[in-house]
Protein backbone atom coordinates (compact mmCIF):
# COMPACT_ATOMS: atom_id res chain seq x y z
CA UNK A 1 0.00 0.00 0.00
CA UNK A 2 2.62 2.49 0.73
CA UNK A 3 4.72 1.23 -1.81
CA UNK A 4 2.19 2.25 -4.50
CA UNK A 5 1.23 5.56 -2.86
CA UNK A 6 4.75 6.47 -2.67
CA UNK A 7 5.17 5.72 -6.16
CA UNK A 8 2.15 7.39 -7.21
CA UNK A 9 2.99 10.54 -5.74
CA UNK A 10 6.87 11.04 -6.86
CA UNK A 11 7.84 10.38 -10.20
CA UNK A 12 9.88 8.01 -11.29
CA UNK A 13 13.42 10.42 -11.85
CA UNK A 14 12.93 11.71 -8.31
CA UNK A 15 12.35 8.40 -6.70
CA UNK A 16 15.47 7.44 -9.02
CA UNK A 17 17.48 10.70 -7.50
CA UNK A 18 16.17 9.83 -3.44
CA UNK A 19 17.61 6.30 -4.05
CA UNK A 20 20.81 7.41 -5.49
CA UNK A 21 21.61 10.10 -2.46
CA UNK A 22 20.11 8.25 0.84
CA UNK A 23 18.96 4.49 0.28
CA UNK A 24 21.58 3.27 -2.84
CA UNK A 25 24.32 2.74 -0.17
CA UNK A 26 22.22 1.94 2.46
CA UNK A 27 20.46 -0.79 0.47
CA UNK A 28 24.29 -1.63 -0.96
CA UNK A 29 25.76 -2.41 2.57
CA UNK A 30 22.75 -4.54 3.86
CA UNK A 31 22.67 -6.53 0.35
CA UNK A 32 26.57 -7.09 0.45
CA UNK A 33 26.90 -7.28 4.25
CA UNK A 34 28.67 -10.72 5.03
CA UNK A 35 30.80 -9.85 1.50
CA UNK A 36 31.72 -6.70 3.03
CA UNK A 37 32.30 -8.06 6.50
CA UNK A 38 34.79 -10.85 5.52
CA UNK A 39 36.53 -8.19 3.43
CA UNK A 40 37.27 -6.46 6.32
CA UNK A 41 37.69 -9.26 8.49
CA UNK A 42 40.55 -10.92 5.98
CA UNK A 43 41.92 -7.21 5.42
CA UNK A 44 42.61 -6.31 9.13
CA UNK A 45 44.46 -10.01 9.82
CA UNK A 46 45.73 -10.36 7.05
CA UNK A 47 48.95 -11.01 8.53
CA UNK A 48 48.02 -13.91 10.49
CA UNK A 49 45.93 -15.18 7.26
CA UNK A 50 47.77 -18.02 4.89
CA UNK A 51 48.83 -16.08 1.55
CA UNK A 52 46.20 -17.90 -1.20
CA UNK A 53 44.61 -15.99 -4.10
CA UNK A 54 40.88 -15.92 -2.06
CA UNK A 55 42.75 -14.21 0.87
CA UNK A 56 44.56 -11.58 -1.13
CA UNK A 57 41.04 -10.53 -2.89
CA UNK A 58 38.96 -10.15 -0.06
CA UNK A 59 41.69 -8.42 1.79
CA UNK A 60 41.74 -6.07 -1.06
CA UNK A 61 38.44 -5.95 -1.19
CA UNK A 62 38.59 -5.08 2.38
CA UNK A 63 40.98 -2.34 2.02
CA UNK A 64 39.26 -0.61 -1.35
CA UNK A 65 35.60 -2.34 -1.67
CA UNK A 66 33.53 -4.48 -4.10
CA UNK A 67 35.14 -4.90 -7.31
CA UNK A 68 35.05 -7.69 -9.93
CA UNK A 69 38.62 -7.20 -10.14
CA UNK A 70 39.84 -7.48 -6.65
CA UNK A 71 43.59 -6.61 -7.78
CA UNK A 72 46.29 -3.62 -7.03
CA UNK A 73 46.45 -3.49 -10.95
CA UNK A 74 43.23 -2.54 -11.52
CA UNK A 75 44.05 0.82 -8.88
CA UNK A 76 45.85 2.58 -11.95
CA UNK A 77 42.70 2.87 -13.87
CA UNK A 78 40.32 4.94 -11.47
CA UNK A 79 41.71 7.80 -12.56
CA UNK A 80 42.51 7.25 -16.41
CA UNK A 81 41.36 10.17 -18.50
CA UNK A 82 39.11 8.82 -21.22
CA UNK A 83 37.95 10.66 -24.14
CA UNK A 84 34.88 10.03 -25.80
CA UNK A 85 33.86 11.12 -29.09
CA UNK A 86 30.57 11.17 -31.49
CA UNK A 87 30.09 10.41 -34.59
CA UNK A 88 27.87 12.71 -36.19
CA UNK A 89 26.98 10.32 -39.55
CA UNK A 90 25.89 7.33 -37.41
CA UNK A 91 24.99 9.26 -33.83
CA UNK A 92 26.60 7.16 -31.95
CA UNK A 93 29.18 7.83 -29.41
CA UNK A 94 32.95 6.05 -29.68
CA UNK A 95 36.61 5.69 -28.01
CA UNK A 96 40.12 5.45 -29.54
CA UNK A 97 41.13 2.02 -29.02
CA UNK A 98 44.61 1.53 -30.11
CA UNK A 99 44.33 3.82 -33.34
CA UNK A 100 40.67 2.31 -34.21
CA UNK A 101 37.47 3.33 -33.29
CA UNK A 102 35.06 1.26 -30.89
CA UNK A 103 32.06 2.42 -30.89
CA UNK A 104 28.81 1.81 -28.37
CA UNK A 105 25.41 2.50 -28.46
CA UNK A 106 23.49 5.75 -29.32
CA UNK A 107 21.66 5.13 -25.70
CA UNK A 108 24.96 5.22 -24.15
CA UNK A 109 25.88 8.39 -21.94
CA UNK A 110 29.35 10.08 -22.15
CA UNK A 111 29.62 8.65 -18.42
CA UNK A 112 28.31 5.12 -19.29
CA UNK A 113 30.65 5.15 -21.95
CA UNK A 114 33.66 6.13 -19.84
CA UNK A 115 32.87 3.55 -16.97
CA UNK A 116 32.19 0.86 -19.57
CA UNK A 117 35.62 1.42 -21.19
CA UNK A 118 37.67 1.82 -18.39
CA UNK A 119 36.09 -1.77 -17.30
CA UNK A 120 37.30 -3.62 -20.66
CA UNK A 121 40.45 -1.93 -20.22
CA UNK A 122 40.75 -3.68 -16.51
CA UNK A 123 39.43 -6.76 -17.69
CA UNK A 124 41.85 -7.09 -20.33
CA UNK A 125 44.82 -6.39 -19.01
CA UNK A 126 47.62 -9.19 -19.03
CA UNK A 127 47.58 -9.36 -15.26
CA UNK A 128 43.79 -9.23 -15.20
CA UNK A 129 41.91 -12.75 -14.20
CA UNK A 130 39.56 -11.93 -17.32
CA UNK A 131 42.18 -11.85 -19.81
CA UNK A 132 41.80 -13.93 -22.42
CA UNK A 133 44.98 -15.22 -23.96
CA UNK A 134 48.57 -14.41 -23.12
CA UNK A 135 48.80 -12.55 -26.25
CA UNK A 136 47.36 -11.59 -28.92
CA UNK A 137 49.44 -12.98 -31.24
CA UNK A 138 47.93 -16.34 -29.96
CA UNK A 139 45.31 -15.82 -32.62
CA UNK A 140 47.46 -15.55 -35.45
CA UNK A 141 46.03 -16.93 -38.95
CA UNK A 142 42.99 -18.31 -37.05
CA UNK A 143 39.25 -18.13 -37.22
CA UNK A 144 37.70 -16.26 -34.16
CA UNK A 145 34.68 -17.14 -32.73
CA UNK A 146 33.64 -14.29 -30.70
CA UNK A 147 30.87 -15.71 -28.62
CA UNK A 148 29.07 -12.85 -26.74
CA UNK A 149 31.06 -10.10 -28.32
CA UNK A 150 29.72 -6.88 -26.64
CA UNK A 151 31.43 -4.43 -27.93
CA UNK A 152 33.49 -6.27 -29.54
CA UNK A 153 36.88 -5.45 -28.20
CA UNK A 154 38.30 -8.76 -28.04
CA UNK A 155 37.44 -9.18 -31.46
CA UNK A 156 39.20 -5.61 -32.80
CA UNK A 157 42.39 -6.51 -30.40
CA UNK A 158 43.04 -8.99 -32.71
CA UNK A 159 41.71 -7.91 -36.07
CA UNK A 160 45.06 -7.88 -37.01
CA UNK A 161 45.94 -11.11 -36.14
CA UNK A 162 43.07 -13.36 -37.38
CA UNK A 163 42.14 -14.82 -40.74
CA UNK A 164 38.17 -14.38 -39.82
CA UNK A 165 35.95 -13.11 -37.33
CA UNK A 166 32.60 -14.36 -36.79
CA UNK A 167 30.97 -12.50 -33.69
CA UNK A 168 27.84 -13.93 -32.23
CA UNK A 169 25.84 -11.07 -30.55
CA UNK A 170 22.12 -11.42 -30.00
CA UNK A 171 21.14 -7.83 -28.33
CA UNK A 172 19.98 -5.78 -30.52
CA UNK A 173 21.42 -2.72 -29.05
CA UNK A 174 25.28 -3.82 -30.15
CA UNK A 175 24.15 -4.31 -33.82
CA UNK A 176 24.51 -0.73 -35.00
CA UNK A 177 28.40 -0.29 -33.04
CA UNK A 178 29.30 -3.90 -33.71
CA UNK A 179 28.33 -2.50 -38.30
CA UNK A 180 30.21 0.47 -37.19
CA UNK A 181 33.39 -0.47 -35.42
CA UNK A 182 33.86 -3.38 -38.38
CA UNK A 183 33.26 -0.95 -41.52
CA UNK A 184 37.19 -0.91 -42.28
CA UNK A 185 36.89 -4.86 -42.59
CA UNK A 186 34.00 -5.81 -44.56
CA UNK A 187 35.43 -8.95 -45.98
CA UNK A 188 36.67 -10.17 -42.73
CA UNK A 189 33.90 -10.19 -40.13
CA UNK A 190 30.89 -11.41 -40.05
CA UNK A 191 27.96 -10.49 -37.49
CA UNK A 192 25.68 -13.37 -36.38
CA UNK A 193 22.37 -11.92 -34.64
CA UNK A 194 22.36 -15.64 -32.15
CA UNK A 195 22.23 -16.67 -28.82
CA UNK A 196 24.39 -19.67 -28.62
CA UNK A 197 23.90 -22.60 -27.19
CA UNK A 198 22.92 -26.41 -26.77
CA UNK A 199 20.04 -25.98 -29.75
CA UNK A 200 19.88 -24.34 -33.04
CA UNK A 201 15.97 -22.91 -32.82
CA UNK A 202 14.52 -19.24 -33.02
CA UNK A 203 17.12 -16.69 -31.76
CA UNK A 204 19.83 -19.82 -30.32
CA UNK A 205 22.36 -21.90 -32.50
CA UNK A 206 24.87 -24.24 -31.97
CA UNK A 207 28.45 -23.84 -32.48
CA UNK A 208 28.15 -27.69 -34.57
CA UNK A 209 25.11 -26.86 -36.52
CA UNK A 210 26.69 -23.09 -37.03
CA UNK A 211 29.73 -24.65 -38.38
CA UNK A 212 28.34 -27.71 -40.20
CA UNK A 213 29.79 -28.16 -44.07
CA UNK A 214 32.54 -25.62 -42.84
CA UNK A 215 36.08 -26.16 -41.99
CA UNK A 216 36.49 -26.51 -38.18
CA UNK A 217 40.20 -26.40 -38.15
CA UNK A 218 42.31 -23.94 -36.70
CA UNK A 219 39.73 -21.72 -34.66
CA UNK A 220 39.77 -20.17 -31.31
CA UNK A 221 36.63 -19.82 -29.40
CA UNK A 222 35.62 -16.90 -27.14
CA UNK A 223 32.87 -17.41 -24.87
CA UNK A 224 31.58 -14.67 -22.19
CA UNK A 225 27.92 -15.10 -22.47
CA UNK A 226 26.69 -14.05 -18.49
CA UNK A 227 26.36 -17.97 -17.25
CA UNK A 228 25.14 -19.83 -20.32
CA UNK A 229 28.84 -21.11 -21.64
CA UNK A 230 28.29 -24.89 -20.52
CA UNK A 231 25.51 -24.81 -22.84
CA UNK A 232 27.18 -23.12 -25.30
CA UNK A 233 30.03 -25.73 -24.94
CA UNK A 234 27.51 -28.83 -24.94
CA UNK A 235 26.75 -27.55 -28.24
CA UNK A 236 30.32 -27.03 -29.63
CA UNK A 237 31.22 -30.64 -28.34
CA UNK A 238 31.27 -32.22 -32.70
CA UNK A 239 33.67 -29.38 -33.28
CA UNK A 240 35.65 -29.76 -30.25
CA UNK A 241 36.01 -33.36 -30.66
CA UNK A 242 36.93 -33.85 -34.17
CA UNK A 243 38.65 -30.18 -35.34
CA UNK A 244 42.07 -29.81 -35.15
CA UNK A 245 44.54 -27.02 -33.32
CA UNK A 246 41.56 -25.88 -32.00
CA UNK A 247 42.09 -23.14 -28.60
CA UNK A 248 39.44 -21.60 -26.59
CA UNK A 249 39.29 -19.12 -23.53
CA UNK A 250 36.04 -19.53 -22.14
CA UNK A 251 34.82 -17.66 -18.87
CA UNK A 252 34.43 -19.48 -15.87
CA UNK A 253 33.40 -16.98 -13.14
CA UNK A 254 29.36 -16.66 -13.85
CA UNK A 255 28.35 -19.55 -12.08
CA UNK A 256 29.29 -21.91 -9.33
CA UNK A 257 31.58 -25.03 -10.22
CA UNK A 258 31.79 -23.66 -13.44
CA UNK A 259 35.89 -24.09 -13.07
CA UNK A 260 35.76 -27.87 -12.41
CA UNK A 261 33.33 -28.50 -14.93
CA UNK A 262 34.47 -26.98 -17.47
CA UNK A 263 38.29 -27.91 -17.00
CA UNK A 264 36.66 -31.86 -16.47
CA UNK A 265 34.83 -31.17 -19.74
CA UNK A 266 37.68 -29.90 -21.87
CA UNK A 267 40.30 -32.59 -20.63
CA UNK A 268 38.26 -35.22 -21.01
CA UNK A 269 38.29 -34.25 -24.91
CA UNK A 270 41.74 -34.14 -24.75
CA UNK A 271 42.26 -30.59 -24.29
CA UNK A 272 45.47 -29.02 -22.21
CA UNK A 273 44.02 -26.19 -19.71
CA UNK A 274 45.47 -23.60 -17.81
CA UNK A 275 43.38 -21.07 -16.01
CA UNK A 276 44.34 -17.26 -16.15
CA UNK A 277 46.07 -15.95 -12.93
CA UNK A 278 44.14 -14.01 -10.18
CA UNK A 279 40.57 -14.37 -8.81
CA UNK A 280 37.33 -12.62 -10.37
CA UNK A 281 34.51 -11.68 -7.62
CA UNK A 282 30.81 -12.09 -8.73
CA UNK A 283 27.94 -12.69 -7.10
CA UNK A 284 29.64 -12.65 -3.99
CA UNK A 285 32.21 -14.71 -4.41
CA UNK A 286 35.52 -14.90 -5.89
CA UNK A 287 36.50 -17.28 -8.73
CA UNK A 288 39.00 -18.46 -11.36
CA UNK A 289 37.94 -15.92 -14.28
CA UNK A 290 39.36 -17.72 -17.60
CA UNK A 291 39.84 -21.02 -18.99
CA UNK A 292 42.29 -21.49 -21.49
CA UNK A 293 42.33 -24.42 -23.54
CA UNK A 294 43.96 -26.42 -26.54
CA UNK A 295 44.17 -29.10 -28.60
CA UNK A 296 46.96 -29.77 -31.20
Amino acid sequence: MFTAVYRKIFPYKLRKKIYDVFLGDIVFVIRNFRVIAKGKCTYVFQRFLSDTEENRAFSFIGRYGITSYPHPYSLEYREKQIEVKLDKESNLPFVMHHGNRLYFPERFSIEKVKKDYRALLIEQDERAAHRYVRSYSELQGRTLLDIGAAEGIFALDTIQFVKHVIIFECMDYWQKPLQATFAPWPDKVTVVEKYVGNKTEGDFVKIDDFLSGKSIDNLFLKMDIEGAERMALEGARQTLSNGKDIQLAVCTYHRKEDPEYMETLLTGLGYQIEFSEGLMYWNKRVSKGVIRAKKS
